[in-house]
């Protein structure tokens, strides 16, 4: 049990850190738009709407492909985790299986011995 968590707080962190660079991402992104805001509001003439609008989606576009990449990331470092936990389970209980039968024979061998003792 505690394999899985660790597994869970690896998860929870990766999360987590997801999340603080998704926030950090987007203050800056709305940062950006501020400031190209205060230019328009200085120079007017210099910047159009449709700039605006563009230098926004394309920090946006940046922002969500990082996202993305991170996603990616966590989905092949768990994937790997979760790899490991079932290898770990599967070989448990290959070591579990052996002693089951191990002691599903003893009772019989005993009761053939009684049976043995009964009968002579």
């Amino acid at each position: 049990m505690g394999k899985l968590k660790t597994l869970q707080t690896q998860v929870q962190e990766a999360i987590e850190k997801g999340i603080a660079t998704v926030e950090e991402q987007h203050k800056a992104i709305a940062n950006k738009s501020f400031d190209y805001v205060e230019k328009v509001e200085a120079e007017a003439k210099s910047y159009s709407v449709k700039t605006l609008r563009d230098l926004h989606n394309d920090t946006v576009n940046g922002l969500y492909e990082a996202v993305r990449a991170f996603n990616k990331r966590l989905g092949e470092v768990t994937g790997d985790l979760l790899a490991k936990v079932e290898k770990e389970e599967v070989a448990a209980e290959a070591e579990a299986k052996p002693a089951a039968k191990k002691a599903a024979k003893k009772p019989v061998a005993k009761k053939e011995e009684a049976e043995a003792e009964a009968t002579a």
